[in-house]
């Protein structure tokens, strides 16, 4: 076959049939010359890879022979081989075997026929191979272009004799003056200028950066040594022109510019470019130290001493363009205004003066541009701008158009759009500038950008105003802002506009916005309908400079508008929309074939409806979501088998729909068969569905391995490994903060420091401090939580300080929480005048009211407190927290002054909990009072009894009122806290009132049976307790013992309750004082029989023996006058029994109401002295205790005339 092939070439072209075989003959002795070697790895290697194989008989490889042929010769240093056959292959012009039918029309020479062996042809062919193999490399997709490019240009520079590649790069700049150039080729005889500074931007445009900067330098140093040498090596005779010296500075500068620029372009942003393994190595040259360098390098490294080459305005351009901060650009801005603002003195002295002006008005916008870009200024790149416009006004350059058109871009995205229109409208009044569309596009683009419609409308009707033309390009970015707010039937609506009456005609892009408007608003059945509509070819327009003789141009859906309707489908719809684009493969015309979006939007368009379960749904939500599952997966089979690029977003979304219902393992198997290098948001998907399974050691893992490959976390990522470390399957682990937080600390560990913030590490930062703050070990809590706090770079928000303030008030620490509100500088969500959020201030409010530090709390408000916030400037938890110290301090009119501000002064509503904090305040300050007055420490004529303002119990029953006119029902303790201030008071009536405002107090105190007390709400006995003694204080001893009754009565009911100690008391303290001795004696042993009083303890003799007593200090001194007698009665009845032959004890020790001397103890001695006759004694060892010796009590039963029963 190859033999018939080769006879078959022959007989058709048997010319160049016969230079083929010369040419594949000749090939082994040209890889074994000097100039290359035997597998040279720019061009002889490349033959296999290619197709050219020997015996080989196709054309390309006769193209490709020539053209390596002939790159050689000239590498090497000779004339090319050129013929009109192989000229035209270098060019690419026409086929070698049409070249005898069709020649190439030869140029018209304007200075005279080229020489085929001079240094332009020469250099042309140089660069013309350099472009073909990019070309070539770019079809076939090659990752490899930088690897073949460096070795070209390494057997470029080594001419056949040496190698130089292992020359530093730094010091060949240095080099010029040292270097001999005695037997080694000069690149200035082979490579002209001009294509030098071609041949260095098509490297850099090709990302290979060493071998560009490492021609550039040795091209500097050949033409300097040229220039310096032209008398010696150079001769008219030899045909080379001289270089002289201004010319070679010239050519470095122009090699140094292109250099700088190609260091200087941003990196690449689409994914074909991203996805290439040599888009990430520009980030090492884009520095501003190393274009420095470069500068200085091209300014100092090729001439004398004393002498400099002057960089011109691109060369500085190309400097700041690389430099994305806006501080580091205005910096360098700053040094470039001070070297070259003035005429430099290494310059000529003959130079005009007017060609010293470097900074020109580009470079000012290279360094306004960049403040729309930095994001390092957080917001304060648009006042740089204007800080660079008013420097340009006062000493030049004069701003332009673009100037104007980049400071209103940065203003906007910045999001001072008020000030962007400011600046506009004094624009538009100046008479120097006329303002054209390119003015209003940069406002309009960012207004398309983040949804402002309003303000896109009102820039489109100052156009009107200036009678600009609107285009096309206009009317898409206002649609475009319309999309992005959803407004989808506005959209509609400027359309239609568009399409019938509007001189400004749509095109493909602008149905395409509004189609992505309506996605949206999640309408597609208006999406469907204006696709539809399109597909039918409805819509045709005229565009002019497109068609001949005013032909219409109808508008068809194109993928973009095939992926808009799929983004706002559901599943099933979307699956019929990719299976009609790929059925149009069969129409010879509009042939649009799904892409990598398509799937993209259609598995995304699966998870959402996963998401969003339609409860009317006759599937139930396991089935629902493996339904769009399998829908999900069948979209990922159908692209992988037609063969389409399954790139980063197709595996992202597959990923997160297995998150969606929760199948981690087909997530984990997604990740792992990835021929693309994943990405941050696949790593996310696959960590958030381990979280919700409680799997935190498989999470963790993942995370570790994004470190590892250098994959930058997200807030996400953090979230959800805190989610999966605090919802654990280990039960050890969900229970023991101390262990979660040493797994979180590991992860701080190995955080990047640019993570260490609150915008991406903040739900880490506050996981752990809470952790810290909930553990068991107090001592070291609170130093791991500040070591944590401690931690964060830049300003905390409020979450992270809240919880530190917090831990500051659970180990009462208030000063470290006043330090830290004092030293965070809160900027996200902060409202008041110190940039500190309601949350931290409440926060911090109660941790000082906690210590009782009341008077600072309201510093804190005073001073942070926003007045102007509608919420309130702190929360209701926290003015609560300081009513209580204030009670606690003995300040309830600081309290009741506090409730009665929260309205008008801190712009909170009290409730229930804030009118029961104050009136726990008046209830013990009215004690307080009365226990004072009662002790004699004042008089009762003081002020505070005096003046009926003042008492307390009157301000608790006014605060009550005020909760029942608010609607705010008091609970049973804030009852309860009433009553004891009226009984404090000696209130009785007014104690009894308030009892019957209580719902289940209020049938006992009626002619309500009791069957019909409510049962919903349990009895508080503490209220009749202080209702009894309020009686008791005001002598009412019937409605006392009524209300006793009462409690006996509810023994029946549900919530029943007994009467206690103190309600048996009370109630005997009334009735002793009313003289009420019998009635007294019946209660108090109905008391004894219920066990609700039991006097009689076991308790150690003098002589360590254990006997019983009757313990009675506890005993007020009626109940144990009342015990007393009970006790000698039951001594003279009949049936009385003798346990022992030991004295009568009774413990009396201080008694219920003794402050400083003893209340019980004169009491009982004067009843069994008045009463018995008996003369009882204080005990000797104990005198707690009086003692009532055997003998005595037997002459008192004796004397009474009593039988003893044995």
């Amino acid at each position: 076959c190859l033999l018939v092939a080769q006879l078959a070439l022959a007989l058709i072209a048997p010319a160049s049939f016969w230079k083929w075989r010369h040419h594949s003959h000749s090939i082994v002795q040209i890889a074994g010359a000097d100039a290359f070697r035997a597998e040279s790895p720019a061009f002889v290697g490349r033959r296999n890879e290619v197709g050219i194989r020997e015996g080989s008989s196709n054309i390309f490889r006769r193209q490709t022979i020539r053209r390596d042929s002939n790159t050689l010769q000239i590498l090497r240093g000779k004339e090319p081989r050129v013929t009109s056959e192989n000229n035209n292959l270098v060019h690419n012009k026409t086929h070698p075997s049409q070249s005898r039918q069709r020649l190439p029309r030869k140029r018209k020479r304007k200075y005279g026929k080229r020489s085929k062996s001079s240094p332009a042809t020469r250099s042309r062919s140089i660069l013309s191979s350099f472009e073909e193999v990019c070309q070539r490399e770019r079809k076939r997709r090659s990752f490899d272009m930088v690897g073949l490019l460096n070795s070209m240009v390494e057997d470029l520079l080594s001419g056949g004799k040496q190698n130089i590649t292992s020359t530093s790069l730094a010091n060949l700049g240095g080099e010029a003056n040292n270097r001999n150039n005695d037997g080694d080729r000069n690149l200035s005889q082979l490579i002209i200028p001009r294509d030098a500074s071609s041949l260095i931007r098509l490297l850099g445009r090709n990302f290979a950066h060493d071998a560009m900067l490492q021609f550039c330098k040795r091209y500097c140093v050949d033409i300097m040594d040229a220039s310096n040498s032209s008398s010696k090596h150079h001769s008219k005779n030899n045909g080379i022109k001289p270089i002289s010296q201004g010319e070679a500075e010239n050519a470095i500068l122009y090699a140094y510019t292109a250099a700088i620029a190609a260091c200087s372009k941003p990196p690449p942003t689409s994914l074909a470019s991203s996805q290439a393994p040599h888009s990430a190595t520009n980030a090492k040259y884009r520095s501003k130290p190393f274009l420095l360098s470069l500068l200085n390098e091209m300014k100092y490294g090729y001439t004398e001493e004393g002498r400099s080459i002057r960089p011109n305005s691109y060369t500085l351009s190309a400097v700041l363009l690389g430099i994305d901060d806006v501080v580091e650009s205005t910096s360098v801005l700053q040094e470039f205004e001070k070297k070259y603002c003035t005429q430099d003195s290494n310059m000529e002295e003959e130079r005009d003066p007017l060609d010293d002006t470097i900074l020109t008005v580009q470079i000012y916008n290279v360094v306004i541009a960049s403040c729309s870009k930095d994001s390092s200024s957080i917001g304060t790149g648009w006042q740089r701008a204007i800080s660079l416009l008013q420097n340009m006004r006062r000493w030049g350059p004069q701003p332009n158009e673009q100037t104007y058109s980049l400071i209103l871009q940065s203003c906007a995205e910045n999001g001072q759009l008020k000030v962007a229109m400011s600046l506009l409208d004094e624009i538009r009044q100046t008479p120097t500038i006329t303002p054209t569309t390119k003015l209003y596009l940069p406002l309009l683009k960012v207004c398309a950008k983040y949804g402002d419609y309003k303000t896109a409308w009102s820039l489109i009707n100052i156009m009107k105003d200036d009678a600009l033309e609107l285009t096309t390009e206009i009317m898409n970015l206002y649609l475009s802002s319309l999309a992005k707010s959803s407004m989808h039937t506005r959209a509609l609506g400027v359309l239609q506009e568009m399409i019938t009456g509007s001189p400004v005609h749509p095109d493909i892009v602008t149905f395409n916005t509004v189609l992505a408007a309506c996605a949206n608003a999640d309408d597609y059945e208006a999406a469907q309908a204006l696709f539809d509509q399109m597909n039918d070819g409805v819509f045709a327009f005229q565009v002019d400079g497109q068609q001949q003789h005013g032909e219409m141009v109808e508008i068809r859906p194109n993928v973009v508008s095939y992926n808009s309707c799929i983004s706002c489908a559901d599943p099933d719809s979307a699956i019929m929309l990719v299976q009609e684009m790929r059925l149009t493969r069969r129409n010879r015309e509009g042939v649009i074939l799904p892409n990598s979006i398509t799937y993209v939007n259609a598995i995304s368009q699966c998870r959402k409806a996963s998401l969003n379960y339609d409860s009317e749904s006759i599937l139930t939500r396991q089935e629902w979501n493996m339904r769009n599952f399998d829908n999900a997966m069948y979209l990922l089979d159908l692209a992988r088998d037609e063969g389409i690029d399954l790139n980063v977003f197709v595996y992202s979304a597959s990923i997160w729909m297995a998150e969606a219902v929760g199948d981690y393992e087909t997530a984990v198997q997604l990740l792992r068969e990835m021929k693309c290098a994943p990405n941050n948001v696949c790593y996310d998907g696959v960590i958030s569905v381990l979280s919700k399974h409680g799997l935190h050691r498989e999470a963790l893992y993942f995370y570790y391995e994004m470190q590892h490959l250098g994959l930058p976390a997200t807030r996400k990522t953090y979230q959800r490994l805190v989610h999966a470390i605090n919802n654990a399957r280990d039960p050890e682990l969900s229970t023991s903060c101390q262990k979660k937080a040493a797994l979180l600390d590991g992860v701080l560990s190995v955080m990047p420091e640019k993570d260490r913030t609150v915008q991406i590490g903040g739900p880490l930062f506050l996981a752990l401090i809470k952790n810290h703050g909930n553990s068991t070990d107090i001592g070291n809590s609170y130093q791991a939580a500040r070591m944590t706090f401690d931690a964060i770079i830049g300003p905390v928000d409020d979450k992270c300080l809240s919880a530190m303030v917090r831990v500051c008030s659970s180990v009462n620490k208030w000063e470290d929480a006043i330090m830290l509100l004092h030293s965070s500088d809160i900027v996200n969500k902060a409202m008041g005048p110190g940039l500190v959020s309601k949350r931290a201030l409440s926060d911090a409010v109660i941790a000082c009211a906690k210590a009782d530090q009341w008077e600072e709390a309201l510093n804190l408000i005073e001073l942070y407190g926003n007045q102007t916030e509608q919420s309130g400037i702190v929360s209701v938890a926290s003015i609560n927290a300081l009513i209580r110290a204030c009670g606690r301090c003995s300040r309830p009119d600081m309290s009741v002054q506090l409730l009665n501000d929260m309205q008008v002064r801190y712009g909170v509503t009290p409730n229930e909990l804030s009118y029961r904090l104050a009136i726990i305040a008046c209830n013990q300050a009215e004690h307080r009072e009365m226990r004072l007055i009662e002790s004699s420490a004042f008089s009762l004529n003081g002020n505070e009894v005096s003046n009926p303002e003042l008492r307390w119990w009157q301000c608790a029953l006014s605060l009550l009122r005020r909760m029942r006119e608010d609607n705010i029902k008091p609970s049973l303790q804030t009852f309860s806290s009433v009553v004891s201030a009226c009984e404090a008071a000696g209130q009785w009536q007014r104690a009894i009132g308030v009892c019957e405002l209580m719902p289940s107090f209020s049938p006992l105190f009626g002619d309500s049976k009791t069957d019909e007390i409510d049962d919903t709400e349990p009895v508080n006995l503490y209220c009749f307790n202080a209702a009894i003694s309020a009686c008791e204080k005001g002598d009412a001893w019937v409605e006392a013992l009524q209300l006793y009754e009462h409690i006996r009565s509810m023994e029946n009911t549900k919530n029943a309750v007994m009467p206690n100690f103190i309600t048996v008391n009370s109630l005997l303290i009334a009735l002793e004082k009313a003289h009420q001795i019998e009635l007294a004696t019946s209660i108090y042993k109905d008391a004894l029989k219920d066990k609700i009083v039991t006097p009689w303890k076991f308790r150690h003799d003098n002589d360590g023996k254990l006997r019983k007593m009757m313990d009675l200090h506890k005993f007020s001194a009626p109940m144990a006058k009342i015990a007393v007698r009970s006790y000698m009665e039951s001594l003279l009845s009949p049936g009385r029994k003798v346990l022992d032959n030991a004295d009568a004890v009774f413990i009396v020790g201080k008694g219920k109401r003794s402050e400083e001397r003893p209340v019980l103890m004169p009491t009982i001695l004067q009843v069994f002295k008045d009463e018995f006759g008996i003369d009882a004694r204080i005990d000797e060892i104990n005198p707690g205790r009086v003692r009532i010796s055997k003998e005595s009590i037997d002459e008192f039963v004796k004397t009474k005339n009593w039988n003893v029963v044995e």
